[in-house]
Order: structure tokens, then C-alpha cells, then sequence
């Protein structure tokens, strides 16, 4: 039985020009013995034409679900495959764009920190300077000879490799959000990483563009991310928290008269 370094499942849902950056980037870069699945959460007419063209293109498999299941799809695709022959889980959005030897890097980090479960493509720090809207995370620097990395103190995102040891222990994706919006918690599923015996943590530089985080992406699409913040915990009021995090990069939400939003720049933040 051939081994197969790394299974990729990407989670599409709409958002057709961000998936087909996400797979022409992830072919453009890749260099380990992989194996990709695309799974659909029922998107519109043109994400599946998309992601049928993309399919065919670069002959991969795609999954295509009659309703969205948010993280669950995840899950979905477990069942399907044997994992007999990988090595390694990469869990994937449909809004990333990868670099030269991400795929690499990452993995040789694994063989040197062998108690990190689940290791992220990202830095703590931010790419501010390329447009990036996120939080500074807290993290402890860890290195061993010339590798780095950063040990999360709390989750790092969806988006990451996890050892396939921790899936045949049962380790799995669970929801947040509501029907409309329903994304995977990646919160919880770091939590679950740890639970099961093995860390959590960040790259020590980004070896992917984290597109859906970026200004540019929430200006074109707005009503997507704001619908996005809205639906994932009411009662913590995360679209407050969407407001404070774009104050923080120097911009400001602002309700028209019509109702509608738009993102403005805060002529008095002096860092951008």
C-alpha cells in the first residue's frame, strides 16, 4: 500500500472566485504524495459549476451535499475514506491561498514537535502590512534547532493539519452559527486536540494568505461576513465583536440610511 503524506478535505460554501484561488493555489504549491476532497455544503448553481470545472481540471473528487452542514461536512468525508494509507489530516476553507513549500514545512515541523496535534499555516501576528483584519494571539515561542513554532494558548482556526492518530481516536468537527450560517468550531475542535494529549500551534511565519480575512474580501462582500458574525452566538453579540475587530486595523462599520453597511477608513488612525 502506497502512503499518502497528507489527505486535504476543503469545505466549500459559495463564494465561487475564493475556492478557485483555493485550488489552482493548492496544485500550484503542493509537493507531498496528497490526496484532495472537496466537499459542497449545497451552494449556489455557480459554486457547483465552479467546483465541477475545478474537478475535472485538476481531477480531483468533489462532494456534493444536498444541505449545508457546516463543519459536519468534515466529518461527512471521514467516514467515506480509509486512512489507512495517510499520514496526516489537512482540514481546509475555501477562502486560502498557499505558498511555495507550505506543505513541507509544516509536515517537518510535526516530525520535530512530536506532541503537536494540530498545527496552523499561520503566524500569531497578523499580515496587517497585506491587508489582513485579525487579532494579535496569545502564544509561547517554542524552537528546537532552526524550527519554530508558537504554542496556541487558545485555538487556531479551522484551516490546519492534524495527525491522523487523533482522528482514529475520535477527534471531529462540531458547529456554531444557525442553519443559514453554520461554520465549524474550530474552538472547540483545538479544545477536543488538547483533551486528547497533544498541543496546539501556530507556524512561525504565514505560508498561506488567509483571504477571508482580509479588507479588501469584507469590503466586496460585506453582507456575507456581517450575516457571518450575526449568526454565530446572539447572546455574545459577536457582531459587536466584527465591529471592534475592524476599529482595530483603523476602520469603522457604519449603518446607511437604507439599512445597508459599508466599511469606512478612520481618517484619524495615524497606523494606516
Amino acid at each position: 500500500m502506497e502512503m499518502i503524506e497528507m489527505l486535504t478535505i476543503v469545505l466549500s460554501w459559495n463564494r465561487p472566485n475564493l475556492l478557485e484561488k483555493t485550488i489552482e493555489s493548492y496544485f500550484r504549491t503542493v509537493s507531498v504524495p496528497h490526496r484532495l476532497i472537496v466537499v459542497d455544503n449545497a451552494s449556489n448553481d455557480e459554486t457547483v459549476y465552479c467546483l465541477k470545472k475545478l474537478s475535472k481540471q485538476y481531477n480531483f473528487k468533489a462532494v456534493f451535499l444536498e444541505k449545508n452542514l457546516g463543519g459536519l461536512a468534515f466529518n461527512h468525508i471521514l467516514k467515506t475514506v480509509n486512512l489507512e494509507d495517510v499520514k496526516f489530516v489537512h482540514f481546509s476553507e475555501n477562502d486560502i491561498e498557499y505558498r511555495k513549500n507550505w506543505d513541507k514545512e509544516l509536515l517537518q515541523k510535526f516530525d520535530t514537535f512530536p506532541k503537536v496535534g494540530q498545527l496552523s499555516p499561520y503566524s500569531p501576528f497578523p499580515e496587517v502590512e497585506k491587508g489582513e483584519v485579525w487579532g494579535i494571539k496569545p502564544a509561547q515561542f517554542v524552537q528546537k534547532g532552526a524550527q519554530k513554532i508558537y504554542l496556541s494558548l487558545t485555538n487556531v482556526g479551522t484551516t490546519s493539519i492534524v495527525r491522523k492518530e487523533l482522528i482514529k481516536q475520535g477527534l471531529r468537527w462540531e458547529n456554531v452559527g444557525d442553519k443559514e450560517f453554520c461554520c465549524p468550531a474550530d474552538s472547540k475542535f483545538s479544545k477536543q486536540v488538547r483533551e486528547l494529549g497533544y498541543a496546539v500551534a501556530w507556524n512561525d511565519r504565514y505560508l498561506a494568505s488567509n483571504l477571508g480575512h482580509n479588507i479588501t474580501e469584507f469590503q466586496r462582500e460585506l453582507d456575507y461576513y456581517i450575516k457571518n458574525y450575526q449568526s454565530k452566538n446572539k447572546k455574545r453579540n459577536t457582531f459587536n465583536t466584527f465591529q471592534k475587530r475592524l476599529e482595530k486595523q483603523g476602520y469603522n462599520l457604519m449603518k446607511q440610511k437604507d439599512g445597508r453597511y459599508i466599511i469606512s477608513k478612520n481618517i484619524n488612525d495615524r497606523n494606516n
